[in-house]
């Protein structure tokens, strides 16, 4: 374990978002630490799917979906250098996709927001017939999809280990240790309390994923992220991998991994969820993490991604994943500054798009941190500020 006493920032938090904010602090010169109580990667991102897609109903305004474009072209730019850099082969890849609907609830939605998605980034709709053309094994109950050009998928333990590894060479420390307070002096951050000590500092980065809330005891502020837990399957599927990625709004992702599985799911993130079914009390989400996988959610998740490919009555479960992801009270990120509190900044609540926006966030509190503001002019980080909570 470092012995490191003090820091120019502290990161708390190992995950895609903790990692990615540590590499871009230690790249522009800072001295960084980062506490992780688990493992690097062990928290939302062990559950997350890490596809990066544009087209969804949580990404609901013009505004958001700038910035998730954004978020695509950072990622798509560092990953080869952190994998030069960390030696890890993050099995990172590009594919299209599809938004398919294969009822009429589901062809309203995807078509009602591509009336206005289509005016700020390359998509269209493509009927049922060219659907099953470029993949044949889709329902013949489809009637059409919406075609997003490009997609990014990235297994996030790999990735997360990519940015620390990386940020590492760049002079970060890692301590694994749990944060427990903060050290506070006329309103702003002197240091942060660990159960070894305490490092001196005047920044620190509250990238706590689903744990963020138990920080509003360190702070003037509420933390507004709840628990969401969420599952997803596994498959090892005979057939061919698939060459697009789809998603459907009532039946969820299915996309074949580098590593063989084909990923299905997941419960909590489907645009028709009721996500406050899944909502954990936060005691029982610091407690445990990865909760038992649950019967119910298997033959959920299977029944659904069979509708959209039937033959996958033919593949067997390999893996069941859950985990806790960290869910706002509007469903976006918690992205700057906190309020009343100098040198403390919040870096959570992304729920299901903490690997799509976790770069762009590592870059985002980088420029906030260092310059004062969002060097990318084209967005208005407005949209993620910790203040919109306060009024």
């Amino acid at each position: 374990m470092s012995k490191r006493q003090s820091a120019d920032a502290v990161v708390i938090g190992g995950g895609a978002v903790g990692t990615a904010c540590a590499y871009y602090l230690a790249m522009s010169g800072m001295k960084v630490t980062l506490l992780e109580q688990d493992q690097i990667g062990a928290g939302a991102s062990t559950c997350a799917t890490g596809v990066m897609y544009c087209l969804a109903s949580d990404i609901n305004d013009a505004e958001y979906l700038r910035w998730g474009m954004v978020a695509h072209d950072v990622m798509k730019g560092i990953v080869p250098v952190i994998e030069d850099l960390s030696g890890v082969n993050t099995q990172y890849q590009r594919r299209p996709a599809f938004r398919l609907a294969i009822d009429e609830e589901e062809e309203k939605e995807v078509r009602e927001n591509l009336v206005w998605q289509s005016e700020i980034m390359a998509t269209r709709w493509v009927n049922s017939e060219e659907v099953r053309q470029i993949e044949p094994r889709i329902t013949q109950e489809v009637r059409g999809a919406a075609l997003e050009p490009e997609v990014i998928q990235v297994p996030p333990p790999r990735l997360s280990h990519a940015f620390m590894r990386s940020a590492e060479r760049y002079g970060a420390t890692l301590i694994p240790t749990q944060a427990v307070g903060l050290a506070l002096t006329n309103g702003r951050v002197a240091g942060v309390h660990h159960r070894q000590g305490t490092i001196a500092c005047d920044t620190v980065v509250l990238a706590m994923g689903a744990s963020a809330a138990t920080a509003s005891d360190w702070l003037d502020y509420r933390v507004p992220v709840r628990p969401l837990r969420g599952e997803r399957l596994m498959l090892t599927y005979p057939g061919r991998p698939l060459d697009m990625i789809l998603s459907t709004p009532r039946r969820g992702h299915l996309l074949s991994r580098l590593d063989g599985f084909l990923s299905i799911g997941s419960t909590g993130g489907r645009d028709f969820d009721d996500r406050e079914k899944w909502i954990v009390d936060q005691q029982s989400a610091v407690e445990q993490p990865h909760p038992e996988p649950s019967p119910e959610a298997r033959t959920e998740l299977l029944r659904r991604a069979t509708e959209v490919i039937p033959s996958i009555e033919f593949a067997t479960v390999s893996q069941q994943i859950t985990g806790i992801r960290p869910y706002s009270e509007d469903g976006r990120p918690i992205i700057g500054a906190v309020p009343g509190c100098e040198g403390a900044f919040l870096a959570t609540g992304h729920t299901h798009r903490g690997i799509h926006l976790s770069a762009m966030t590592g870059e985002l509190i980088r420029d906030l941190v260092i310059h004062g503001g969002s060097l990318h002019t084209s967005c208005d980080p407005k949209l993620f500020d910790p203040a919109r909570f306060t009024s």
